[in-house]
């Protein structure tokens, strides 16, 4: 057999076709070397900070034999600059977060990764093009005046089509063949004998099931599965979000916090400096070396105080930096973050009912627990399904058309003179079938196992409302409380400047009694500031409890097509589209 005559054969079988790549690229290689390189760069003009020894002995104030005139307080010695301050407001940090934040970028990957697998699932209806060529010798007994002789057969059949499952549980197939025959059989035992012989079949096909696997709810079950999947993955990462959100949120206050506790800080500072002063100025009056050193203890102590407070601000920064994962501010930048923005101060009031109503409709859990309780449901009608027996309806129609060449066989089966069909059932059923019903009773228990779970997750979004709503009304009446506080330890403060300022002799007792007076007047001023910030996180936490925090931070949410990797091209084009 020649082979420009078998590829013309093959030119006339349906369903052939040359599938390509669908376009995607390749990502771009992964370099760890070039992500620690922009760390280490960013960290490059951070100057190496000298530490100052350890002292051995007490440095004395009032040292012996010392004119008092000469005696002055030490110089404050200058503490190191924490950074090049840069202030940011909560909704720029927010929206730098969301755009950049690394572990939300993880969570949308796998939200991604689910997606493509709905478009797995939905390649099942995809139709298949399938194509065999076979090359067969055989020897069939043929009788000849009483004697048997084997007659060699040489067939080559190339065969070609279209296949696929539809929706309903049916698979249809359409497929050409066309085969060649060459035979030894002598010419003078049949004058019919023709050689080669050639056979053209083009037929269509169809399987479909009656009982088990019919109906598009069954077979349809793992694409809505798949997409259900894809749902509680984008929740993952709303969830994630929130969860970054939040911590923002508190770091933030905090950091508000922060920076408020070292003003108050530097102004006992400064206070008790000022004590000092004035009882370094009194020596010859009514103080004496107690007094002083007694105020230079409170100072050493206040100054180191001070010390811890602003490292706190540059912890709470790079804590920040490092949820905001912005290229332009990376953690080991020697940029200082504050906070811009002026905490709540004013009474919010909500409703409970309402907010746990809100948080039925709108938390990620309950709508994930959702999801998993319609992918039961459509399991479970898929285990019903599986019990029935298989009773398959099995249909074929078709042209042949035989003769001593292709184009003769290729004529006749055009003429349709030879129309073939067949028809018929094929019934299977397992005995006993109890694999089947033991599936089904599984998908049952799953079902009502995610249906029990849904309750415990209400019961606990309930909790934590309730809670979060509990805890935003404990900080407003502890910012009562504390500014309360405030307000009476400066009047305790006052009266004591006015003893003092009255001519009040300056006593060891007395002396300490206004340092303990300047003392909790900060430890006020901390707490109210600490109790505004609770009440600004607490109001955050409410609206995470609810499952609206995205929409308290001005955070809409785009679902883009995808996901795949970009050409390069493309990639530039939007680069230069975007300058």
């Amino acid at each position: 057999m020649k082979l420009t005559t078998l590829a013309k054969a093959a030119m006339c079988i349906p369903g052939l076709v040359v599938i390509g790549g669908c376009g995607l690229s390749e990502p771009p290689p992964f370099s760890p070397e070039s992500l620690a390189r922009i760390q280490t760069e960013a960290a490059r003009p951070t100057a190496e900070r000298v530490l100052t020894p350890l002292p051995t002995t007490m440095r004395s104030i009032v040292p012996e034999n010392v004119n008092v005139e000469d005696v002055q307080r030490p110089p404050r010695k200058p503490l190191p600059p924490l950074g090049d301050a840069v202030r940011l407001t909560l909704q720029e940090i927010v929206h730098r977060a969301v755009a950049n934040n690394h572990e939300v970028r993880v969570a949308g990957y796998q939200a991604a990764i689910d997606e493509v697998r709905i478009t797995e699932a939905e390649s099942r209806f995809d139709p298949t093009a399938f194509s065999n060529l076979t090359f067969q010798r055989e020897f069939p007994q043929n009788r000849f005046g009483g004697e048997l002789r084997p007659t060699e057969v040489l067939t080559q059949t190339l065969q070609g089509g279209v296949r696929q499952v539809l929706p309903n549980g049916a698979q249809v197939e359409l497929r050409g063949q066309t085969s060649r025959a060459d035979n030894d059989l002598p010419l003078q035992f049949g004058s019919n004998n023709v050689d080669p012989f050639w056979t053209n079949e083009l037929t269509f096909q169809i399987t479909q099931p009656l009982l088990r696997d019919f109906g598009g709810k069954v077979n349809r079950a793992q694409i809505v599965v798949a997409r259900n999947t894809h749902t509680i993955s984008k929740l993952d990462w709303r969830d994630r979000l929130e969860e970054t959100l939040v911590a923002i949120e508190q770091a933030y206050w905090e950091l508000a916090f922060a920076e408020r506790n070292v003003r108050i800080l530097e102004q006992l500072l400064t206070q008790t400096e000022d004590t000092l002063d004035v009882l370094i100025k009194r020596l010859r009056q009514d103080t004496t070396r107690v007094q002083v050193s007694q105020a230079y203890a409170r100072v050493a102590q206040r100054n180191a105080e001070l010390v811890v407070a602003r490292r706190r601000i540059g912890e709470l920064s790079d804590r920040i930096k490092r949820l905001m994962n912005d290229p332009d501010l990376p953690v080991s930048g020697n940029v200082l973050i504050l906070a811009s923005d002026k905490p709540v101060d004013e009474p919010i009031r909500f409703n409970l009912a309402d907010q746990i109503e809100t948080a039925m409709q709108n938390r990620v859990d309950l709508m994930q627990q959702k999801a998993r309780i319609n992918s039961a449901d459509w399991i479970v009608e898929a285990g019903k399904n599986n019990m029935l027996p298989q009773l398959n309806f099995v249909s074929a129609a078709g042209l042949q058309g035989v003769g001593n060449d292709f184009d003769t066989a290729l004529t006749r089966q055009g003429n349709t003179d030879l129309f073939v069909w067949q028809a018929g059932l094929a019934f299977e059923v397992p005995i006993g079938n109890r694999g089947p019903r033991a599936i089904y009773q599984r998908t049952l228990l799953q079902r009502q196992q995610a249906i029990e779970q849904y309750r415990a997750l209400a019961e606990a979004a309930a909790e934590e409302v309730k809670v979060a709503h509990r805890a935003v009304e404990t900080a407003w009446e502890e910012m009562i409380a504390t500014r309360e506080s405030r307000f009476a330890a400066e009047d305790a403060l006052s009266a004591i400047e006015q003893r003092e300022r009255a001519g009040e002799p300056l006593t060891p007792n007395f002396v300490e009694l206004k340092l303990d007076r300047q003392r909790e007047l900060a430890s006020a001023a901390q707490a109210e500031a600490q109790a505004v910030a609770n009440y600004n996180v607490a109001i955050a936490n409410i609206e995470r409890a609810k499952g609206t925090l995205l929409r308290y931070n001005n955070v809409v949410l785009k679902e883009e097509p995808g996901p795949a990797f970009a050409p390069q091209a493309k990639v530039e084009k939007a680069r230069r589209t975007a300058k």
